[in-house]
């Protein structure tokens, strides 16, 4: 009986109750009646335990206004609700209230009336940005989880309504995540079920074609990197732009991520991309996508993200190659973005790099590859990735690296090498070459070490001509420290040195003694690789000869190593004239020509005249009476000797104005100052790569000579980085 007098007698009615039905207006066109408005908030902050009955009975007059469709008295009770929450934030009691608050809020949202939904969604942003004083143990946000997410989808035949009503769900997501992140004991929004909405809604609007175009000019907002929710302010407007907010929304979800829930956001952001076909080339979504979430996180945590896209690759690996090829494409272009913090993880991330570099290697070379061309392209793939994984990581890791993949080169020159391991030793060396131009020598001994350098010399005997040249290119990369490789690989006859413009530092003592150590072992590499069976790469193998003899005399030349250079070039000129040596005719020019080009440069850099005049005296002799194969006067040759069927048609036999002599060489070096008594012994390479790098090297070690006058004297100070100015060692041209 007293709830029915309360009802229909005004003034039996509660107080609150009567300071609540003077705020709306007798038209509901007329709005909040303030004045009124400001008793009732007065009242609620003074009487803070009525503001759930406060609550409660504004929910009940919404209720009903919804229901009669008088939507102006709606909004009164909407307005009502947000000025009681920004006057009363600070109370113990405003929990209960908060609960009336997302039930007005919940009732709006279920109307589908794009208007109210809107509303709705304002009013609980700003609830978002309220930081609460007192803990809430039992709230929920499930339902508006849900009903914000859809609206992210929504479409209509109006595009600019469907524009607004994607921006407030978005806004709504995000006021979700801020609400319940800032408090451990809400509910955890980082559960899968949660995430499987908001990550897919955000992902929806960042790349969905049907936008309004005027949303890309707005993508540059997206820069503020989410600085606005980390303060607890958004954006008021409802007309903004779905793509430049939701771009903001996912940097802002990742950078609030913990160790523990990354996973829980990207196994979204994977499944997203590969429903919609986003990783297909060149994956511009998927990669501008994975680098706001790689700028986002905290940086101890990029390695999270690169295990997970190789994760997603093991799960996609019976995918067609254009989807692995977009996957290995997002890696390549966050690899940089992680840098250092990748920590213990490295060779962990790089085996499994490799790893697929093997199955794809496979994969092309059975009978159930669709396209080769696409796994090429996915191997090429990889291999940059990798190279761009090694140059984020500082030199020693580098070294690790180069050390970690050259171990998973297969055995070399055995019969039972499957046509599949001699595949992968191609593609191996080359990513071996693509790591190594990420490397910046300082001292050689520190990444050719013997357990490198064996392997890599065992290289250059294989069969394969492309692996082959692959190695000659991985010892010009990492010998060359002073950006010399350009003018050198490939290098003519020159006429004047000076022009090449060489740079070069004197020899650390570190050099001088890894040069003892290992110098036959490199050399007589490079004499059984010009001296092999040719192919269909034997002139740039050839150059490639040449470029490593070159580099050796220019960025190691001390005395003894030039000596040994010597012997080097005067022990294949030797080859080339014996007839009981297998080589072709053409190969035999080709060795002629390497050994000619090699002494003009080399005795332009010693500058020592009776040397540049014998050599210069030979190529003429040459040009004028031996073979067109022979003639270096233009710099090239002038027949590249395919014609050649026999030795004898090089006409080198008869004529020893032809060849360059070894006695007039010792006796120019000799006036110069240098020791030239190994000159005189004949070089002979006799022993393999692994039994020299043990222990031949004290069978040619001698006593340390003085500088060359290359100004290569020896100096224990480490090798420069190639950044570092070398103007002061530029070569000059000697006399001819």
């Amino acid at each position: 009986m007293a709830s029915c007098l309360g009802c229909c007698c005004a003034p039996c009615k509660p107080r609150y109750r009567r300071l609540v039905d003077a705020i709306y207006p007798e038209q509901p066109d007329q709005g909040l009646v303030k004045a009124n408005m400001q008793k009732l908030t007065f009242y609620a902050c003074s009487h803070p335990e009525k503001l759930d009955r406060i609550g409660d009975y504004l929910v009940s007059r919404l209720s009903r206004d919804l229901y009669r469709l008088r939507l102006g008295l709606v909004k009164v009770s909407v307005e009502a609700m947000d000025q009681l929450l920004q006057s009363c934030h600070g109370s113990l009691s405003l929990n209960l209230f908060v609960e009336s608050f997302l039930k007005m809020v919940q009732k709006l949202l279920e109307t589908n009336d794009p208007e109210l939904e809107m509303l709705a969604t304002e009013s609980f942003v700003n609830f978002a940005n309220i930081e609460e004083d007192t803990p809430s143990y039992h709230r929920r946000y499930d339902f508006f989880i849900s009903k914000f997410s859809s609206m992210c989808h929504r479409k209509t035949a109006d595009r600019a309504l469907s524009r607004r009503l994607r921006f407030a769900g978005l806004r709504g997501l995000r006021g979700v995540v801020w609400k319940t992140v800032s408090d451990d004991l809400q509910a955890n929004i980082w559960e899968k079920q949660h995430m499987e909405k908001i990550v897919p809604s955000i992902l929806y609007n960042m790349h969905d074609k049907d936008l309004d175009v005027n949303d890309v000019g707005d993508e540059s907002d997206s820069c503020a990197l989410g600085t606005g929710a980390v303060d607890g302010e958004q954006t008021a407007t409802d007309s903004g732009s779905p793509k430049a907010l939701s771009d903001q929304c996912l940097r802002e979800l990742m950078g609030k991520a913990s160790f523990g829930s990354m996973r829980s956001v990207l196994q979204p952001v994977l499944r997203h991309c590969d429903l919609h076909n986003l990783w297909i080339p060149p994956a511009e979504y998927a990669i501008s996508s994975f680098r706001a979430i790689m700028y986002s996180i905290q940086t101890q945590y990029s390695y999270v993200v690169i295990q997970a896209l190789i994760g997603h690759l093991d799960e996609r690996g019976d995918a067609d190659a254009t989807t692995r090829i977009g996957i290995a494409s997002v890696l390549s272009a966050i690899v940089p973005i992680a840098g250092t913090s990748i920590g213990p993880s490295l060779l962990e991330i790089f085996n499994s790099l490799l790893r697929h570099l093997r199955s794809s290697v496979e994969f092309q070379l059975s009978d159930a590859c669709p396209s080769a061309e696409k796994e090429k392209l996915y191997q090429e793939t990889l291999i940059n990735a990798m190279g761009d994984f090694a140059n984020s990581l500082p030199d020693y890791q580098k070294v690790e690296i180069m050390m970690f993949t050259i171990g998973k080169v297969p055995a070399l020159n055995e019969e039972s090498m499957k046509r599949s391991d001699a595949f992968l030793q191609h593609v191996l060396v080359k990513t071996l070459l693509k790591v190594a131009t990420k490397y910046r020598t300082g001292y050689l001994a520190t990444v050719l070490t013997s357990s490198f350098l064996g392997p890599l010399l065992k290289l250059a005997h294989v069969d394969d001509a492309k692996v082959r040249l692959l190695t000659q290119q991985i010892l010009h990369t990492l010998i060359d420290r002073h950006a010399n490789l350009a003018q050198l690989q490939h290098v003519g006859c020159v006429s004047d040195v000076a022009e090449l413009q060489l740079t070069v530092e004197k020899s650390s003592r570190a050099d001088q003694m890894f040069m003892k150590k290992n110098m036959h072992a490199i050399l007589s590499t490079l004499y059984r690789s010009a001296t092999s069976g040719g192919g269909v790469n034997s002139q740039a193998n050839m150059d490639a000869i040449l470029c490593t003899l070159s580099l050796l005399c220019v960025e190691v030349g001390f005395d003894e190593v030039l000596v040994e250079l010597f012997r080097l070039v005067f022990g294949l000129q030797t080859s080339a004239l014996d007839h009981t040596v297998r080589i072709t005719a053409q190969n035999r020019a080709r060795i002629h020509n390497l050994v000619a080009k090699y002494l003009n440069l080399s005795s332009q850099l010693l500058a020592i005249p009776a040397l540049c005049q014998h050599i210069q005296q030979v190529i003429k002799s040459r040009s004028q009476r031996a073979h067109p194969a022979l003639d270096l006067s233009s710099g090239q040759p002038a027949d590249d000797g395919s014609g050649l069927e026999t030795i004898e048609a090089l006409r080198m036999d008869d004529d020893a104005s032809l060849l360059f002599d070894k006695a007039a060489v010792a006796d120019a070096l000799r006036a110069s100052g240098k020791d030239v008594t190994r000159l005189s012994m004949p070089f002979a390479a006799k022993a393999t790569p692994d039994s020299l790098l043990v222990g031949g090297s004290a069978a040619h070690t001698v006593t340390d000579g003085g500088s060359a006058s290359l100004d290569m004297s020896v100096d224990s100070s480490p090798g420069m980085s190639r950044d570092v100015s070398r103007r002061n060692t530029v070569f000059t041209a000697g006399p001819r």
